[in-house]
């Protein structure tokens, strides 16, 4: 009781934060200079609508490859659908992804075993994670590209490779291996004689599901590089949204400086899951990283405001969609009966 107490009041208090550093970028920018930025956009907010729809596509893509092949009872369309509504709840609560997760996977377990659709979502978002970390380093070695000089790269840029390629190892390791890190830390737990209620209800559940993952990687490895290129891609889409922001409200455009922008976005999505559609931190790393390459705090900040909006509108959509589901059951469930 006293940890979930803590923990509700630091997520009470991270939110109180991002919104009032919201405020305070917003303050700082000005909103007329916003409004300006916005309206030079224009028409673009349609093609901005259609990229961040494109990704959602790509990743509804990715999931459906990660269910088996004789569980893939929902079409393309529902999964799209699906994803939509996990997003917008992991958008709006405080409780990010461990709520609009778990969302999907229950959605997804009306039309599936549960423990096909749990580990779908889970194979989904670790080969995304890893996609994403992918990016990031990738971002930060084309930083060193331009800013770092050739000796200090020489070094800087080796150590991330030999990072990159330690973990690349380490993953493969375990799951060449089938070495079942939960299970064996489920079992030091158990013989250390420590009790946690909500461990031993689930630990059959959680062994079943870290197996499932393991065979995963094991059996589908042909799969698993096409769905990590996919993973990869959906990250081109967000440095396009920037480059189209950036081209319609500055003066000057920069592939590098969208790159860049959308590294750090991807950073902060990752460390700050749990802040509403990420109120203030987008728009302070949006800041902070254009000014390095030479743009303005306001131009970062109108463009992490402009992006938030399409978030707010695919959000709208999957509430609507997650509305209309769960009125059309209990009517279903009616007529059943």
């Amino acid at each position: 009781m006293k940890t979930r107490r803590t923990f509700y009041y630091v997520r009470l208090l991270a939110a109180v934060a991002s919104v009032l550093l919201f405020a305070w970028m917003v303050s700082r920018t000005g909103l007329a200079s916003i409004l300006d930025q916005m309206r030079l956009l224009g028409a673009g907010f349609i093609f901005l609508i259609l990229l961040s729809g494109v990704r959602q596509v790509l990743r509804a893509i990715v999931w459906q490859r990660c269910i088996e092949p004789e569980a893939r009872d929902l079409s393309l369309l529902d999964l799209f659908s699906l994803r939509l509504v996990g997003d917008a709840i992991t958008e709006i609560a405080p409780g990010g992804p461990l709520l609009g997760e778990p969302a999907k996977v229950l959605a997804a377990s009306q039309h599936m075993p549960a423990l096909v659709s749990a580990s779908s979502v889970f194979i989904e978002n670790l080969i995304y994670g890893f996609a994403a970390l992918l990016f990031m380093l990738s971002g930060v070695t084309l930083v060193l590209l331009d800013l770092a000089t050739p000796h200090g790269f020489h070094w800087i840029g080796g150590g991330l490779f030999l990072g990159l390629l330690l973990s690349m190892l380490l993953a493969w390791s375990i799951i060449g291996r089938r070495t079942l890190v939960l299970t064996r830390i489920l079992d030091y737990i158990k013989n250390k004689g420590l009790k946690w209620t909500l461990l031993e209800r689930y630990a059959q559940d959680l062994r079943a599901l870290e197996e499932r993952v393991h065979d995963f990687f094991a059996t589908r490895r042909r799969v698993l590089f096409f769905i990590l290129a996919i993973e990869f891609a959906t990250n081109f889409t967000g440095v396009a949204e920037a480059y189209l922001i950036l081209k319609a409200t500055t003066t000057h455009a920069s592939f590098t400086a969208a790159y860049l922008v959308e590294s750090a976005s991807r950073a902060v999505q990752l460390a700050c899951a749990f802040v509403p559609f990420g109120l203030g931190v987008q728009e302070g790393a949006a800041a902070f990283t254009l000014q390095v390459v030479g743009y303005t705090v306001s131009e970062g900040v109108s463009l992490a405001i402009i992006r938030k909006i399409r978030t707010a509108f695919w959000a709208s959509i999957g509430l609507i969609l997650g509305g209309k589901s769960s009125v059309a059951e209990p009517a279903e469930e009616r007529g059943t009966s």
